[in-house]
This record gives structure tokens, sequence and C-alpha cells, in this order.
């Protein structure tokens, strides 16, 4: 399979990650931003369940998706970068790009992972 094929599969499925995670960030925004103080038993058992439900149902899915998205990816991009050289003007567009993207799946798995990281400090807070 051509890199330019893997560039735009790899591409594909950075799309689709990232437009998951922007239609589960209203649910993940509001998760973090309940109060854990809340007077009443009722309520504070209320926000735990939704914290709870935002964990297992946005967070926690969407880290190990763009965790094994990068995790697939490493192999080659590593590779790229072993056996490359550091060229400013004449440099293969292809092989940068998939490094970029994979960078970018770095970049969206740890962010992930800080938040379902808050996530789940919230709810052991809730308990």
């Amino acid at each position: 399979m051509p890199l330019s094929d893997i560039v735009a599969v790899s591409g594909l499925l950075l799309t689709l990650t990232t437009f998951m995670f922007n239609l589960a960030w209203p649910k993940l925004n509001e998760a973090l931003s309940l109060d854990q103080y809340q007077s009443g038993v009722q309520a504070r058992k209320r926000n735990r369940e939704k914290v709870r439900d935002v964990f297992f149902g946005c967070a926690l899915p969407l880290t190990c998706a763009f965790a094994a998205l990068f995790y697939v990816n490493l192999p080659a991009a590593v590779q790229i970068i072993r056996s490359s050289r550091l060229d400013f003007w004449d440099f293969d567009v292809d092989r940068t790009l998939y490094v970029m993207v994979v960078t970018a799946v770095l970049v969206f798995a740890l962010f992930n992972a800080g938040l379902t990281l808050n996530l789940l400090k919230k709810w052991r807070r809730m308990r």
C-alpha cells in the first residue's frame, strides 16, 4: 500500500474521531463543570451518575480510539523519521504529512486522556 493511501486513511480516521469528539464535547464540558459540593443527596447522586455516564460513554471510548489510532500509525511514523533527513526545501510531502497526522493524533490522545483523568477524579470526589 503506497504511503499516500495510508496518509489518506489515517486522515479520514482522524477526521472521524475528531468529529466524534466534537459531538461529545458539550457532554464532556457539562460533566466537568458540575458542582461536586451540591446540597441534597439526590442532586449529588444525579451529578455522580451523569459524570459516570459521560466518563464511560464519551471520554473513555474517545481516548481509546485516539490512542489506538496513534498506536497503529506509530511504527510507520518512526520508520519515516529514522530513514529521513532534515531538509527544509527538498522534502517528501506525503511522508511529512503522515508524520504530522500522527503527531496530531498524539495531541488528541493526550488531550482526551487529560479529560478522562479529570472526569475520573471528579467522579471519585463525588462519592
